[in-house]
């Protein structure tokens, strides 16, 4: 019967959704709302909550999608074992550098199967597929703390069984007093029991809590996440990103569970006029098989701001490729903000500063800094985090701009 061998699809989505089997893995049903979605979040072995900065934070907390500093569009692609496939489809915008929505429609498939009856002979093939479309909302109430809603629409189809739902997921992001410090917490899936057949499903609730810290003045994210699903024990989620001179990223990550060896996931990101991004991410995990994702994405401005090549503006001083400086780091004393950064022979220094990613740099300094330090008082009426970068010139010739420094401002 083709409904006995729903059962062996189901153990096999409850296998992707948890990426390994284990001895709690895979009871509730809608299965393909537990399956991670991003390609660049794959590379970070699912640790995302945190992080949540640009449009995927809508798959692991919508409150994270107020800070996505412009529109993007993205396209993920996954080949899973046994010839499974997904691909996701995801648009996100911020309107006022506090409200950020995002829209996403994915689906999953794979070859058709053959079903059985209760002798084990062949009866007639059957389909399986499953899609979701998914909305979510972040807003910063305060500089410090976001808040964010979303709400899914799902649809499992199993042979002739048709079975669907709505989730609900909610999420909360902040700043701690620890500077590069954030904090992550999730709550996602929450809705009704399914209906399978004759059979009540429970969809697959999840709860979420990470940490991510940045570095300052390095390119370096490190991000853990615990994770707890309805059916499933506590694990936790571990990655690292190493960003080169924002264009090249290099991350690695993975998922420890009960019982599961040390698998990790390994990706790669390239940045094109901070305007392209294209993501690779692969994984072997040693029951299932390899795994690749790739993801393409085309970010543009937001309105009323005209996205500037990166170079300065407000210096009177001729570009050329000398090197600007480099390890820029901040601190905060006394009401003032000190920025420092790495020395260049013979040069003095311009630092620039601008409210939004995609603002116009504007230079603070009235004259060219022989130190290696400029400090200025606190912006007191901004809020959010401002962006700070620093030009060397050495014989009245300005280097390019150095990497950016994002000041989170309490």
């Amino acid at each position: 019967m083709i409904v006995r061998s729903l059962i062996v699809v189901l153990v096999l989505l409850a296998s992707l959704g948890a990426q390994s089997p284990s001895s709690t893995a895979g009871s509730a049903g809608a299965l393909f709302l537990r399956s991670g979605l991003s390609t660049r979040v794959a590379g970070l072995g699912e640790a995302f909550t945190a992080v949540s900065d640009d449009e995927n934070a809508l798959f692991y907390n919508p409150a994270g999608l107020a800070n996505i500093k412009r529109g993007a569009l993205a396209l993920n692609h996954t080949q899973w074992f046994e010839d499974i496939k997904m691909d996701n489809l995801v648009f996100g915008y911020n309107f006022d550098r506090k409200f950020g929505v995002a829209l996403s429609v994915s689906h999953m498939w794979m070859p058709s199967l053959m079903g059985k009856d209760a002798y084990g002979n062949a009866t007639q093939a059957f389909n399986v597929s499953s899609s979701i479309i998914h909305l979510g909302l972040g807003y910063r109430v305060h500089p410090s703390l976001f808040l964010g809603l979303g709400i899914k629409y799902f649809q499992d189809n199993l042979a002739d069984v048709t079975a669907s739902g709505i989730g609900i997921d909610a999420g909360l992001y902040m700043y701690t007093f620890i500077p590069g410090l954030t904090l992550g917490l999730a709550v996602q899936n929450f809705g009704s029991d399914v209906k399978y057949d004759s059979q009540l499903e429970k969809i697959p609730l999840q709860f979420r809590l990470g940490l991510a810290y940045k570095i300052r003045g390095i390119p370096w994210r490190i991000a853990v996440d615990a994770y707890k699903s309805i059916d499933t024990d506590v694990s936790f989620n571990a990655g690292m990103e190493y960003t080169f001179l924002r264009t090249f990223s290099l991350r690695v990550g993975n998922q420890f569970r009960n019982g599961q060896a040390f698998q990790p996931g390994y990706g790669a990101g390239f940045n094109i006029s901070n305007r392209y991004l294209v993501d690779y991410t692969y994984y072997n995990l040693s029951d299932l098989g390899n795994t690749h994702r790739v993801g393409f994405t085309f970010r543009f401005g937001l309105p009323g701001v005209k996205i500037r090549k990166n170079k300065p503006r407000y210096s009177n001083y001729h570009i050329t490729r000398s090197r600007p400086p480099l390890h820029l780091r901040y601190q905060l004393k006394e009401g003032r903000l000190i920025i420092n950064w790495g020395e260049v022979r013979g040069a003095q220094y311009n630092v620039y500063a601008k409210l939004a990613a995609d603002a116009p740099w504007k230079k603070i300094n009235s004259a060219l800094i022989r130190g290696t330090q400029h400090s200025f008082k606190k912006p007191v009426r901004v809020k959010g985090p401002i962006f700070i970068s620093v030009t060397a010139v050495v014989n009245s010739v300005e280097s390019p701009f150095s990497e950016e420094l994002k000041v989170e401002l309490p």
